[in-house]
């Protein structure tokens, strides 16, 4: 890679894409990352309206879910630390609950606050807000966890799927772990528009348990605790984060490097983000435009790099047709990535979205795309790090800006990122 191709490449992986200002600054992958990295203030989360009565009302609570989902959605390609965003929605997918069970609007504001303030600070810190969420108490059915009558459904996915992976524990640690995480409940004020997450000693298992190796009257912080600073915890999350931003093999010798990065720095996400960010790996040809875009990151990069004014619910009504709408994932275990999303139909609606999204300003279609802010030769520089060779089809001089936009985005190339 030039120099050029590796800017490209830091911000294609670290904000979705570059923009046109941010290829052509003076600043270096280097300048981005500590600026990033170091912004701790997150954009703002906004309030929703509560219900005029504590009543359950399907209709109102599905306008005030879909006044979320406008935010949520306009916030993944208009945030002022793409980083940041970007973070967010790994997370997301980490840490996965979905609208299919758990649709409560207040829950799910109320989880998108934790995950973005705590996003790139010690993962112990993390691991507590989530674990204590009302949403993941719902999603993975915490709040039925009672002494006498547990239920193991977060003992098990907090080891196997959010932190030291199978084969690292027991059924035995399945079962103590759930003991120790006894006694949360969900109280949701619909008036007030909240939900918070309620500890009932009455209701948590007070007895000694012994949960991977140490014994103990363990309650819900012990394991987080010790889940958190598990030697396997951080291989984990760093094999994690390597496989979403660098490529999808991690030899041994990185995952235990990014292993003991995570030890050393207090478990620190940031500090990991930058070991994998300043690797000599991340810059290899190996890397380069070597992971398959998913429909999100496909309409962030988009629309973030074309700077194009979107409708938040025409977004979501496109990721819809492209098999990856908002908290909408098929299972616990998150999204498929990279040959998961080459299906016939999946291609086929991105390719019409392509050309949905540089429709100009006077089309209805919910998407505004200045024509006057872009040549070809500018759109050639931004898509496709100035190589089109072998890229671009024949005979598309003539296009107009808009429609050769459109053809940029179809090409197989831009689907790598």
């Amino acid at each position: 890679m030039n120099p050029q191709q590796q800017k490209a490449h830091f911000l294609r992986r670290s904000t979705g894409g570059g923009t046109l200002e941010e290829l052509n600054s003076n600043w270096s992958p280097i300048d981005y990352l500590e600026r990033w990295l170091n912004d701790v203030t997150p954009d703002p989360v906004p309030s929703l309206p509560g219900l005029p009565s504590n009543a359950n009302d399907p209709q109102l609570l599905t306008q005030v879910r879909q006044q979320f989902l406008d935010w949520l959605t306009k916030q993944t390609f208009t945030a002022t630390n793409p980083l940041h965003e970007r973070i967010v929605s790994f997370w997301r997918d980490h840490f996965v609950i979905s609208l299919r069970k758990t649709s409560n609007p207040y829950m799910l504001l109320d989880y998108e606050r934790r995950l973005r303030n705590y996003a790139l600070g010690d993962f112990q810190d993390l691991l507590w807000q989530v674990t204590t969420s009302p949403a993941m108490l719902h999603y993975l059915d915490s709040n039925q966890n009672r002494k006498g009558n547990i239920n193991e459904n977060y003992s098990r996915e907090v080891m196997e799927l959010f932190t030291i992976g199978i084969g690292n524990y027991t059924e035995t640690d399945v079962q103590e772990g759930a003991r120790a995480l006894t006694g949360w409940t969900i109280q949701t004020n619909f008036q007030e528009g909240s939900s918070t997450a309620i500890f009932r000693p009455s209701q948590h298992d007070n007895g000694v348990k012994t949960f991977l190796g140490k014994r103990g009257n363990f309650r819900t912080e012990d394991i987080v605790q010790i889940l958190a600073n598990h030697p396997q915890t951080g291989r984990q999350l760093g094999a994690k984060l390597w496989r979403t931003f660098v490529h999808p093999h991690p030899e041994p010798h990185i995952v235990e490097r990014l292993g003991k990065v995570y030890q050393e720095n207090d478990r620190s996400i940031a500090k990991v983000l930058e070991a994998i960010f300043t690797s000599d790996e991340f810059y290899s040809d190996r890397a380069y435009r070597s992971q398959i875009r998913t429909p999100q990151e496909f309409m962030v990069a988009a629309l973030r790099q074309l700077q194009v004014q979107a409708d938040p619910r025409r977004v979501n009504s496109a990721l819809r047709s492209m098999g990856q709408a908002m908290y909408n994932p098929p299972t616990v275990k998150g999204w498929a990535n990279d040959e998961g999303w080459l299906t016939a139909s999946s291609l086929l609606s991105r390719l019409n979205i392509a050309r949905q999204i540089t429709l100009t300003s006077g089309d209805m279609g919910g998407f505004k795309f200045d024509r006057q802010k872009f040549s070809q030769s500018d759109l050639i520089f931004l898509l496709l790090d100035n190589n089109p060779a072998g890229a671009i089809p024949p005979s598309t001089d003539n296009l107009a800006v808009h429609e050769f936009a459109a053809v940029l985005l179809s090409t197989p190339l831009y689907q790598l990122a």
